[in-house]
């Protein structure tokens, strides 16, 4: 296999697309679906709605017989059906919901109604088919509300619980590892000495997966020494049950104390891909071996964040929305020859570039929102020129 090397950042994707491993499925609970990547169509068991129903609180008539007086004949509420159908000159009550009873074409809304004794004037003409919902409008039986293949958003759980079903068959969610190395590293909430910083890219990092769709099944540190980050990557590579993805942050460059490269070489690891044509994610890398894939990230936190949205998530399967565009709200310069992925804010007059842009500034991914992906070609776009984004979630 010939290592794709200083890859351009849309190559780079379909490169992380092409590598992201096949999980087993098993059935998952609709309660339990958002983030999950569907195996199967979500298919309807049953007409949604169910039968014709009303959309307003009103009287169920015959469209025909209006306006006029009519005579009030029983009630269909939301789970209680009316008993009998509507007869000629005769008026139903009906709540928002409830089944349309046999007869009546049409609602007439409680406010141009007025009831009298056992009587309902209708005050004005209502058309056949006003505020009826029809059956199977929104879905037949054994249609499709989803394609295998779509990972589910929150707010699409209820309509596929609505479809009749409790359990779909998903995906099993990918299974992460991650390894941030560096002798600088240290835990968090403890005193950091002057040479020291935080672990703390490795926990966002870890957030980053999950909020893609993954289960992370460990996580550790290990500092810059080629032996010992042999040892920790093998047991990571050897884990019961083993990880579809090992996440590295740091040591992935050629200096001197830089040792995961070598690290993975020595356990049979085969590069696929080395570098990324793109500020601030130049030195990423990955690499596979017997179905795990890995994915060597940067040191610096920011840089890791952005190379994680970058090709952590097709490779995970999550969203893809680069598809997106959006403006700078002021002209932003660039190095031609070189991609670059700005950290943006959202504001009223377009993306605000976050001030710190430099791949150290992990204080730049707060209240980043929105990824910009500035061309290599020429050396900057002006304001208000559109370019693909990426949601930075």
């Amino acid at each position: 296999m010939d290592v794709i090397r200083d890859a351009g950042v849309a190559a780079a994707i379909e490169c992380a697309r092409a590598l992201a491993p096949r999980t087993g499925v098993e059935r998952v609970a609709v309660p339990d679906l958002a983030g999950r990547a569907l195996a199967e169509d979500a298919v309807a068991r049953r007409d949604l709605p169910p039968v014709d129903t009303s959309a307003m609180d009103g009287w169920a008539v015959r469209g025909a017989e209006t306006p006029g007086d009519l005579r009030a004949h029983g009630e269909s509420a939301a789970g209680a059906p009316a008993r009998a159908a509507a007869g000629p000159g005769e008026a139903v009550a009906v709540s928002t919901g409830a089944a349309m009873p046999g007869g009546a074409d049409a609602v007439a809304r409680s406010e141009i109604t007025r009831v009298t004794g056992g009587r309902v004037h209708v005050t004005e003409a209502v058309a056949p088919g006003r505020d009826v919902r029809r059956r199977g409008e929104l879905i037949g039986a054994g249609a499709t509300l989803l394609p295998a293949g779509h990972r589910v958003w929150p707010h699409e759980v209820g309509a596929i619980g609505a479809l009749g079903v409790a359990e779909v068959l998903c995906h099993r969610r990918p299974r992460v590892a991650i390894l941030a190395t560096g002798a600088e590293l240290v835990p968090l909430g403890t005193v950091a000495g002057v040479a020291q910083v935080h672990d703390a890219s490795r926990h966002g990092l870890a957030a980053q997966a999950r909020a893609a769709g993954a289960e992370v099944v460990a996580s550790a540190v290990v500092g810059d020494d080629l032996d010992a980050t042999v040892r920790a990557l093998r047991q990571l590579l050897d884990g019961e049950p083993p990880p579809d993805l090992i996440v590295t942050n740091g040591g992935i460059s050629g200096g001197v104390h830089d040792h995961v490269r070598p690290a993975l070489a020595r356990l049979g690891v085969t590069e696929v891909l080395r570098g990324v044509r793109a500020a601030p994610v130049r030195p990423t890398w990955l690499g596979v071996r017997d179905g795990c894939v890995v994915l060597g990230l940067p040191g610096n936190p920011a840089s890791a964040a952005v190379a994680f949205h970058l090709l952590g998530r097709p490779l995970l399967g999550g969203h893809d929305d680069w598809w997106r565009r959006g403006a700078l709200a002021t002209a932003y310069a660039t190095r031609e020859g070189r991609a670059e992925l700005v950290r943006c804010a959202e504001g009223p007059g377009g993306l605000v570039a976050m001030a710190q842009q430099g791949p150290h500034a992990i204080t730049s991914l707060a209240g980043a929102r929105v990824l910009a992906w500035l061309p290599e070609e020429g050396t900057g776009v002006a304001s208000g020129e559109e370019v693909p984004v990426s949601r930075f979630d």
